[in-house]
């Protein structure tokens, strides 16, 4: 376990603010860099052809979509991947839809779908995107994940737990 954060760094230039220390996962403490750096080396690899983790998948197509957006050119992809098999987008949409009719506020809470996996969410212009990993319906906030669900719970009013 030793070298492999020295690899991480020296070899493949992950940045310390992603790094882990190998008594961190010894010891069971920081797991979210460990996760994080994992994540972050799949998405270096996957340049060089690997197949990369759903996560990183996901994340990457909507950087592709943003970048068609933008009329951006494509980013740099030296080796061909494997296609992602896309879920039903529809099932997706029902999904959802039935998380956000939960909401008991006397105005429902706005969640607007704009495109496929795209939504406008709460009163302002935030876009979301969505997609499903393994039945549960993800967000893409920030530079991370999040459940669909979750998300609601910080934002729509009546679900608002912090």
């Amino acid at each position: 376990v030793s070298p492999s954060p020295q690899w991480c760094r020296k070899e493949m230039d992950i940045k310390d603010v992603l790094m882990f220390e190998t008594e961190d996962l010894v010891l069971r403490k920081n797991e979210k860099n460990f996760v994080l750096c994992l994540l972050e080396l799949a998405r270096r690899t996957a340049r060089f052809g690997m197949r990369a983790p759903t996560l990183v998948q996901m994340e990457e197509e909507i950087e592709e979509e943003l970048r068609q957006e933008l009329d951006l050119p494509p980013a740099d992809t030296p080796l061909p991947r494997p296609p992602r098999k896309p879920r039903d987008l529809h099932n997706l949409d029902q999904m959802v839809q039935n998380l956000v009719v939960r909401c008991t506020c006397p105005v429902q809470f706005p969640m607007v779908k704009i495109s496929e996996g795209k939504y406008r969410v709460g009163d302002s212009d935030t876009l979301i995107f969505v997609r499903i990993l393994r039945e549960h319906i993800m967000v893409r906030v920030g530079g991370g994940w999040d459940t669909l669900e979750h998300y609601l719970d910080k934002h729509d009013p009546c679900r608002c737990t912090s």
